[in-house]
């Protein structure tokens, strides 16, 4: 298992993150530490009950490795976490699971996206972002239940998804690693938008 055995607390911030660690990369939480955030930490076999014991003011679904479709229990909780009020972010493994439950289905890529040097397109800004990247899974875009997602971001190596956000939910995802270091630091804007997000 990956994910901690125990939960545990990092930083002193006024902000206070569950994050459901699948894998998580420690840099996720050094990123939310700066920026003024308390971040508790929760195995990937948490109960919703648990996880929100802390009163979070946001819930960060963190990357993991191997098949999203073998993470059941884990597709639960982040099905009961969609059906609250709080924000949540989701990363690469955490972008898929809140895909799984939400309806969507997930399949293997062929060569899997590996490296510091994938062309996203953030389609809200027309901007095009060179992302860090680690995974052999995606969510298919005919899949998505268009009445609860819209594809925010793609690849534009190979088209698939790369980002959903949530309608009338205060959720996003996404596939690629905006904490990476080393690698491309262009999307550490995601950790900004979400702590946006938060206090909205």
């Amino acid at each position: 298992m990956v994910s901690c055995k125990r939960p545990y607390t990092v930083g002193e911030g006024d902000t206070k993150i569950a994050l459901l660690d699948f894998g998580c990369k420690a840099n996720i939480v050094r990123e939310l530490v700066k920026r003024n955030c308390t971040v508790y930490i929760y195995p990937q076999d948490s109960s919703k009950e648990a996880i929100l014991e802390c009163k979070p003011d946001g819930i960060l679904l963190s990357n993991g490795p191997g098949d999203p479709e073998d993470c059941k229990i884990g597709t639960e909780t982040v099905k009961q976490l969609y059906n609250t009020n709080i924000p949540i972010l989701g990363i690469c493994l955490g972008h898929q699971l809140m895909g799984l439950a939400t309806g969507a289905k997930t399949a293997k890529l062929k060569y899997g996206h590996r490296g510091p040097n994938h062309p996203v397109k953030d389609l809200k800004t027309d901007k095009v972002y060179i992302t860090s990247q680690n995974h052999g899974y995606y969510i298919k875009d005919d899949s998505i239940d268009t009445d609860k997602a819209v594809i925010s971001h793609i690849n534009l190596n190979d088209g698939t998804v790369e980002g959903l956000r949530y309608k009338n939910k205060k959720i996003f995802t996404v596939q690629f690693h905006p904490e990476a270091c080393p690698g491309p630091e262009d999307t550490s804007y995601i950790f900004d938008e979400f702590l946006e997000l938060i206090k909205l």
